[in-house]
């Protein structure tokens, strides 16, 4: 887990300006799709994995919830912009938050599990800290070969011949099938909603590797 860390820590300072381009900024289309029709005002909200904070203060303003981001990197909590009903904080480890019982209406884990090297123990974590109604929403590589597989091969590709793309995937451990991680969520307590795809490649322009990401949402079962 250092090693993703120190790679995170590393990127800080331009890791907002991602959510500029459409790659990132649909994550806050898939969210707002997620939770279509639920109503949020008065709920507290954990973003674990939140970086730059993007995504809690996007929940904030559209959905009114309260949130608490947390993340192992404390460069990228230093660069969290300050926003009504939220806070900050960095954590040593997403598998042991520090933080109280069933404290969360809901959890957003975004793009951090395939950087964790026990998904087990992290997710049983986010369960402790819902609360018996709370709301999961967590994303994951997708393992399908038509997603995965382009991914991979230009990173193999670019890792010697350059320029290099996706270094991310230096530092990512784990990606699903989604039939995998609805067991993996069904093992630690979870049961599964709803699951939305999506995601591509872009070199620089879209190329086969379609739904690279997947976005589940759950609930304590």
């Amino acid at each position: 887990m250092n090693d993703a860390v120190q790679y995170h820590s590393q990127i800080a300072s331009s890791w907002e300006s991602n959510y500029a381009n459409e790659v990132f900024s649909v994550r806050m289309k898939v969210l707002d799709e997620m939770l279509a029709g639920r109503d949020l005002r008065g709920q507290t909200w954990l973003d674990a994995g939140c970086g730059t904070g993007t995504l809690a203060r996007f929940l904030v303003a559209n959905k009114g919830c309260r949130m608490l981001g947390v993340d192992a990197s404390k460069e990228m909590i230093s660069r969290c912009v300050p926003a009504p009903n939220t806070e900050f904080r960095q954590i040593h480890d997403i598998c042991d938050t520090g933080l109280p019982d069933a404290a969360f209406d809901g959890v957003l884990c975004s793009s951090t599990l395939e950087y964790v090297l026990d998904p087990f123990a992290a997710l049983r974590e986010l369960h402790r800290v819902l609360r018996s109604d709370g709301l999961l929403l967590v994303s994951v590589p997708n393992a399908h070969p038509i997603a995965r597989w382009p991914l991979l091969g230009l990173y193999w590709l670019t890792k010697y011949f350059g320029p290099r793309q996706f270094p991310f995937l230096d530092h990512s451990r784990h990606s699903y099938l989604e039939s995998r991680f609805r067991d993996l969520l069904r093992k630690c307590g979870f049961r599964t909603e709803a699951v939305r795809t999506w995601g591509g490649l872009y070199w620089p322009y879209p190329i086969l590797g379609i739904g690279t990401l997947l976005m589940f949402r759950a609930t304590k079962s």
